[in-house]
């Protein structure tokens, strides 16, 4: 991609916005509720556009643009299905979560069960936040390798070190507003490059006629099942991602929760549309003569030109950092809160609660850099953790607030949690794989379409064997 130019004016004044208002958000932050949940006072706006940005990120637009190069419009689904479960949680999960005062997930499981499920929850949950963390700062340095001719190392230290920063310093509050401000580039941005690369084309008619068609089917290229098996991972990591659920937490209340969730989960819903249909540009414009992991950034240049193409490819920097800061914040309050403050120094003043936050926040950092290098699959690292979570305390969460009845019953979640877990992760290993993509595994059988089923199972049989003689009990205080 030696004809990409950058507008370095335009970077760097997207950088110091974005550590300013870091800067700006210092003084807002005093303790560890403000640092992971903004304090609980963001109005339905800042969560609805943070809700959107948080699943729009630099992964779905470099990974999805690549799937929809490769599998065509049934690449929807590996994104789309989230936003569908994340309106849902919204309204019927989240509200009964915040009546808790929670701020962790794995923290809830030891308010039913005990310690031993704190931890068996937190090392789950820590697994796909890892993954999604890692994967986000890779599309960060596929993009900004090609546009500023930069080595991979100097890249992740420009972005980690931006992004750290600013979480650092203004914590949830820094997010969620720097989230909405990359929300409004990232639609802008792509948005006008879809437009404006189908208009240069001739029209939606003309991309058809220059496509296979068997990649404008819903269900054609990845096929059926492991369109499926995408769904099912959209539904289980939803129900157990904590950085999503700790945004109906930052919210002023439960109403305002269910309508911040509505309102980014529709407008997630619709632009999850883009990306395949940027993929299908590529192919019409290159064939196969690019990367698919490229394709996003060279439709971009196809399509616009100078500071323009410089917007739109910034729109995919902030997409990446949106989903990045919170991911990273989302975190450190897992180190923080289900580490240090409950098993090593439960004392502890709020001033060392919140540098341990802090220095969590950079450890953090450096350490999706290192998955990253070992793994760099942009698409599998989000799923990778993401099954094993999805198939283990995503159900028994669900199931925990939705059931009475499950409150009841702990040796069943222990067994559905591992029997989920190590079910996916067995699978993920000896699994039978169809064919390894640009970013993505297709499967045979998506290990997901395995353990998810048996967790579930597992809770059902398990709660009516174990409370046949019991009585209920209410979500502990």
């Amino acid at each position: 991609m030696e004809n990409l130019e950058a507008s370095w004016w335009l970077i760097a004044f997207y950088l110091i916005l974005m550590l300013g208002i870091g800067i700006l958000g210092r003084g807002k932050v005093t303790n560890i509720e403000d640092m992971a949940v903004a304090g609980r006072r963001s109005g339905v706006w800042l969560i609805a556009f943070s809700v959107a940005a948080t699943w729009i990120n630099g992964t779905t637009l470099v990974g999805n643009s690549a799937l929809g190069r490769d599998f065509g419009l049934s690449s929807y689904w590996a994104g789309g299905s989230f936003l569908f479960v994340t309106v849902w949680i919204g309204f019927y999960v989240v509200p009964r979560l915040r009546e808790t005062g929670i701020i962790t997930i794995p923290e809830l499981f030891e308010r039913f069960f005990g310690p031993a499920y704190r931890l068996l929850a937190l090392v789950l949950v820590i697994l796909r936040d890892l993954g999604v963390t890692a994967g986000t700062l890779g599309a960060l340095t596929v993009v900004t390798m090609a546009l500023l001719d930069i080595s991979a190392i100097e890249s992740q230290a420009l972005w980690l070190g931006v992004t750290v920063i600013y979480v650092f310093l203004g914590g949830m509050w820094a997010v969620l507003v720097t989230d909405s401000i990359q929300f409004v580039i990232i639609v802008a941005g792509t948005v006008g490059l879809l437009f404006s690369g189908i208009g240069q084309l001739g029209g939606l008619s003309e991309l058809g006629s220059r496509v296979d068609p068997i990649l404008l089917d819903q269900f054609g290229r990845a096929g059926g099942l492991q369109v499926l098996g995408w769904i099912v991972i959209g539904i289980a990591v939803t129900c157990g991602y904590q950085g999503i659920i700790q945004r109906g937490f930052a919210a002023s209340s439960p109403e305002t929760a269910r309508k911040g969730f509505l309102y980014g989960g529709v407008l997630g819903i619709l632009w999850y549309m883009v990306p395949p249909l940027i993929g299908l540009l590529g192919v019409a414009i290159h064939d196969s003569a690019i990367a698919a992991e490229d394709t996003f950034v060279q439709v971009a240049f196809d399509s616009a030109s100078g500071q323009m193409a410089t917007l739109i490819v910034v729109s995919v920097l902030a997409a990446s950092m949106s989903t990045l800061s919170s991911t990273i914040n989302t975190l450190a309050s897992n180190f923080t809160l289900d580490i240090y403050q409950r098993f090593i120094d439960p004392n502890s003043s709020v001033r060392r609660r919140l540098w341990v936050y802090r220095v969590n926040v950079i450890l953090i950092g450096l350490l999706a850099a290192l998955i990253y290098y070992l793994v760099p699959l942009l698409i599998e690292l989000f799923w990778l953790g993401g099954r094993i979570m999805g198939s283990s305390v995503a159900p028994a969460l669900v199931a925990l607030v939705m059931f009475p009845a499950v409150r009841r019953a702990p040796k069943t979640v222990l067994a559905a949690m591992i029997l989920g877990a190590t079910t996916v992760a067995a699978l993920q290993i000896f699994g039978s794989i169809q064919e390894v993509g640009s970013v993505v595994i297709i499967w045979r059988l998506d290990p997901i379409l395995v353990g998810f089923p048996i967790a579930v199972l597992t809770l059902c049989v398990g709660t009516w064997v174990e409370t046949r003689r019991t009585t209920g009990a209410d979500i502990p205080a």
